[in-house]
């Protein structure tokens, strides 16, 4: 049924918990997992007063950060007995960065966690998992 399984991993609960399913039904299938993140970047800007003042983002400590959370979803993901496929760490947006994996890898089926580590920004926004499931040309699968 599925062969090829994108996993949006945002280091939240949730993130993991989409992790575990999508390799429980990678195992099941035989798929190949692609695990993608995409590192949230802190704003670059902080209002003072009525005034506000740049605050240069460190793009190498950014994505740094990133490359440390992928390390722990492939551990998290051979514990599991399931060896990824790829490990993908992008800036952007996030839905967007997991929609791009998932055509480029040809995947089936999108795993994502319900409720990542930007809550208030998907107040405002709509969360990733939402955006995911509007634009897949794939089946989609959030978890909580």
């Amino acid at each position: 049924m599925f062969s090829n399984i994108t996993v949006g991993i945002d280091g939240s609960d949730h993130g993991w918990r989409a992790l575990e399913v999508a390799c429980d039904l990678a195992q099941h299938y035989s798929a190949s997992v692609h695990l993608v993140h995409v590192p949230e970047i802190p704003p670059s800007a902080m209002a003072i007063g009525i005034g506000a003042i740049d605050v240069p983002i460190d793009m190498e400590q950014v994505m740094s950060a990133g490359q440390a959370v992928m390390a722990e979803a492939a551990t998290l993901a051979r514990n599991h007995g399931v060896e990824p496929s790829s490990q993908i760490v992008r800036t952007g947006i996030a839905s967007a960065e997991i929609l791009h994996t998932a055509e480029s890898t040809e995947a089936d089926l999108i795993v994502s966690g319900r409720r990542g580590v930007g809550n208030i920004a998907s107040l405002l926004l709509g969360s990733t998992s939402q955006k995911i499931a509007h634009d897949a040309q794939c089946a989609c699968l959030t978890v909580k």
